[in-house]
């Protein structure tokens, strides 16, 4: 990686944590946060689920080698490592989803050309919405141009998930940059559905 490229990847990287720094809620980091991170039933999780996205990305920024800048990347969705093609998403499909929507988000700002594969080709105009994304295939251009595709797999443990990604260049298909993180499992709990009980912690349906 040439030395100019390395310090434009640095400068997006400052920028990227400054940004987010200035919209974390006042709590005290997790000494735990980036690694081994151990939850249990009776305490949340210290940050939001896009929190942790965040430290995967900064990782796989630090990791990039001879990444073009300039070429578009287009962001998958995070699926589980043992998904057979064609199956059926598990119960969990919501933290893939959702980590594919962080991932999109961060990497943006970052300075990365994103491509929304899932831009219709027109806005779909409804009684109270207008919709220009869709997974609908029949709506969408079937051919994704796109130098780069970011994806990864996760894997539910008892306590937590360990999230994988991987940059991927195209058409070599040689992995460009990696990351690995652990994130609680109760990362996306809503406040809503936490129920405080002699001092414990309880999840609702």
């Amino acid at each position: 990686m040439s030395t100019h490229l390395l310090k434009r990847i640095l400068v997006l990287m400052t920028a990227l944590i400054i940004n987010s720094c200035a919209r974390q809620p006042d709590i005290a980091p997790s000494p735990t946060a980036n690694r081994s991170i151990s939850s249990t039933p009776s305490e949340l999780a210290p940050h939001a689920l896009h929190f942790y996205v965040e430290q995967l990305t900064r990782q796989l920024l630090s990791t990039a080698n001879d990444i073009d800048l300039s070429k578009t990347v287009a962001v998958g969705t995070i699926l589980p490592s043992n998904l057979q093609t064609g199956n059926t998403l598990p119960h969990l499909s919501e933290f893939g989803l959702q980590v594919q929507e962080s991932l999109l988000t961060l990497v943006a700002q970052a300075g990365l050309k994103v491509v929304e594969f899932k831009t219709m080709a027109a806005i779909k105009i409804g009684d109270n919405y207008d919709a220009m994304l869709s997974r609908d295939i029949s709506t969408l251009n079937p051919q994704v141009q796109a130098d780069y595709f970011l994806t990864g797999t996760y894997t539910e443990l008892e306590d937590k998930t360990v999230v994988n990604l991987r940059l991927i260049a195209i058409p070599a298909n040689t992995v460009t940059a990696a990351a690995t993180d652990y994130v609680p499992s109760n990362a996306m709990w809503s406040k809503t559905k936490v129920v405080l009980k002699s001092n414990q912690i309880y999840r609702g349906s």
